[in-house]
């Protein structure tokens, strides 16, 4: 029996030339409809392509081995519906060939057949975690007795700050979230170094103005506006029949002030604003005869905004801005000496997992995109260009789980310099298991 796709799911199945981004929930059928648009690239009529130039990527090796399985079985239930289709028997012998394979089996594949661009031994071993663990413990060892042994000034400060009795092991357990963080970047190092710029504010005006402030101001400003959404609900509940006419002036005249606040432009605005947002109290609703329903939900909107602002106050504003200032540069000398730690860190333990040949999923990671991307110009290596040439198409399943290196990893073979766009990606943000390997769900929503 065929499949009924909806609507939604048939144009998900049947869009070409563009990169398509598709948030889908649990239980919506994402495989189903992931693994029908691939079988129906293969058997484009105009323009068939062959399954092993596709790349087809997910987290795990059991969900790539699924896929595959259910590819071939869709590619088996058309063969018998067409037993002579030639085409359609090539596919179903290249599908054990196909790229379908976890980001990391990917990365590992190029490395396989790149090794010799980068410098390493082509006998490289990945190490279990157990291993890998006992190697860090032991490499971070050795960069702390280092930096006693040393006792700069910076770090005897930093020791002194962080070090609690005879134990380092907050200092430890900074530098490795540092570096583990930092390893989902691009570009590791440079992004360690250029983090340290944002401490270097002379004044309240350049703090403000720094790149990472303006994160919040936007966050703060999307809040506001739905804070401006339920006063002009609870407004218009003021007014109708019924309604708890009685509070109209009042809300009123705070949906007004809130919608002062929504153009607010930056982070010293919205301090002076926010800290000194005052409310008309509101009228005795005694005798009031209409829906008490929608009088106390009035009352409810207006409780949330109160709060909201209350929440947002103690987060964010709980010093002024000449206090905050003050703050981060005082931060500042134990950010470096952090960064310095991290880095010293990040190359003693690569230089032991070169001697050891080893490698970790962080290496198969920034080894493919160092075949790839040149660090310092950021542009397609000949390699990149091969797999350009090479895939149609690149499906990115569960792509709430990618970080920022794999986005860059796979743009990079992407055909977007080229004008021509193949990028796929289904994830769901509710989903995203990965946290800990510093996922980034957020890119479902940019």
């Amino acid at each position: 029996m065929s499949v009924v796709w909806t609507e939604d799911q048939r144009k998900v199945i049947n869009i070409r030339n563009r990169n398509l981004l598709v948030s889908a929930a649990a239980g919506s059928g994402k495989t189903a409809v992931l693994v029908e648009r691939i079988v129906s690239l293969i058997t484009d009529k105009e323009h068939p392509v062959d399954v092993d130039r596709l790349l087809i990527t997910t987290f795990t090796k059991a969900a790539a081995g699924e896929m595959k399985e259910r590819i071939g079985k869709v590619l088996s239930e058309r063969l018998k519906e067409d037993p002579h289709n030639e085409w359609l028997q090539r596919q179903e012998s290249l599908v054990h060939r196909a790229q379908i394979t976890t980001i990391h089996g990917f990365c590992l594949y190029v490395i396989r057949n790149h090794f010799h661009e980068i410098d390493l031994e082509p006998d490289f071993r990945i190490g279990d975690e157990g291993e890998l663990k006992l190697l860090k413990e032991d490499v971070l060892r050795g960069v702390l007795e280092s930096n006693y042994e040393q006792m700069s000034p910076e770090f005897a400060a930093f020791a002194k700050g962080y070090v609690s009795g005879k134990s380092d092991a907050k200092v430890a357990e900074m530098i490795l979230s540092l570096y583990e963080f930092s390893m989902s970047y691009p570009w590791p190092m440079e992004w360690l170094t250029s983090g340290i710029r944002g401490y270097e504010i002379p004044d309240v005006q350049k703090m403000a103005e720094a790149p990472w402030m303006q994160p919040l101001v936007l966050h703060l400003r999307s809040v506001l506006a739905d804070l401006v959404k339920k006063l002009r609900i609870a407004h218009v509940l003021t007014l109708e029949e019924n309604g708890p006419d009685v509070y109209e002036k009042v809300i009123a005249s705070d949906l007004a002030k809130f919608e002062e606040l929504t153009a607010c432009k930056n982070f010293l605005e919205l301090y002076e604003k926010l800290t000194a947002v005052t409310y008309d109290r509101l009228p005795s609703s005694r005798g009031f005869s209409g829906d008490a329903g929608k009088l106390l939900r009035v009352k409810e909107l207006r409780d949330q905004v109160k709060d909201t602002v209350k929440k947002i106050n103690k987060q964010y504003f709980f010093a002024s801005p000449e206090v905050m200032c003050g703050q981060v540069r005082r931060a500042e000398p134990m950010a470096k000496e952090l960064v310095r730690l991290a880095i010293a860190f990040s190359e003693a333990f690569a230089a032991e997992k070169r001697r050891k040949n080893l490698v970790d999923f962080h290496d198969l990671e920034h080894f493919a995109l160092e075949i790839l991307v040149d660090a310092k110009t950021k542009q397609a290596r000949a390699a990149a260009e091969e797999f350009r040439d090479m895939y149609e198409e690149i499906m990115i399943d569960e792509y709430q789980d990618s970080n920022h290196v794999q986005e860059t990893l796979l743009r990079a073979i992407s055909r977007e310099e080229r004008g021509a766009y193949n990028l796929f990606m289904v994830g769901d943000e509710d989903q995203s298991i990965y946290g800990f390997r510093a996922a980034w769900p957020q890119a479902l929503m940019e």
